[in-house]
C-alpha cells in the first residue's frame, strides 16, 4: 500500500458511477494502460485502497475499488483523482511529464538550449504535447514531444537530458545563435 510519504502520481480520474455494482468509469490520465489492474495498491481522493478489478470500456476504464460495493459509493468518488506509485525508469520506456520538467535540453552537438519548465497538453487530435523550454535568460520557448524530434539519453556524468535530434526547419532559428 502506498505509503502517505511516496510521492504519488496521478494515473487516472473517476468521470462517473457505472451500474450498481459499485464500478466507476475513469479517464486513464497514462499511456500504461495496466496501471490499474486487480490488486494494484492505489489512493483514492487521497484515501488509500485496492483495484479489484478492472475493463476496458467505450474509450474508458471501467474500475472497482475493494472498499466500493453498491452505486451510492460510486457515486461519491466522481471527479476524484487516483493515483500510484511512480514506476522505476526500467519498469517502462514512456516519459511522465514530473519526470521531464527540469531535464536539460541540448542540439545534437551538446549546446545548451534550456531546461523543460512544463508540459503542454494539445488536444488529442494533435497527438502530441509540447515542452515548455526556458532559456538560462529567462525566455521560453516551446518544443513538439515527438519521438522523430527528441530523444532522452546520458550525459558523460550518467543524468538523463533530452536531446533535441531533428528538429523541422526554423524550430531553433531563435533558439541557437
Amino acid at each position: 500500500m502506498p505509503t502517505p510519504d511516496e510521492q504519488l502520481v496521478v494515473v487516472a480520474r473517476v468521470v462517473k458511477a457505472h451500474g450498481i455494482r459499485g464500478e466507476v468509469s475513469c479517464e486513464l490520465l497514462t499511456d500504461i494502460p495496466d496501471r490499474l489492474v486487480a490488486g494494484t495498491p492505489v489512493t483514492l481522493g487521497g484515501r488509500p485502497t485496492t483495484v479489484a478489478s478492472s475493463r476496458a470500456h467505450q474509450g474508458r476504464l471501467l474500475v472497482r475499488f475493494e472498499d466500493v460495493t453498491d452505486r451510492t459509493a460510486a457515486e461519491l468518488l466522481r471527479g476524484l483523482e487516483v493515483r500510484a506509485a511512480p514506476l522505476e525508469p526500467a519498469e517502462h520506456e514512456v516519459y511522465f511529464a514530473h519526470e521531464l520538467v527540469g531535464m536539460r535540453v541540448v542540439d545534437t552537438e551538446g549546446v545548451d538550449l534550456g531546461s523543460v519548465r512544463a508540459l503542454v497538453d494539445l488536444p488529442d487530435a494533435a497527438e502530441y504535447d509540447l515542452l515548455e523550454v526556458e532559456r538560462v535568460d529567462g525566455s521560453r520557448w516551446l518544443l513538439p514531444a515527438v519521438d522523430d524530434y527528441v530523444g532522452i539519453e546520458l550525459d558523460e556524468h550518467d543524468d538523463e537530458r533530452l536531446v533535441v535530434i531533428d528538429p523541422p526547419a526554423g524550430l531553433l532559428d531563435d533558439v541557437v545563435g
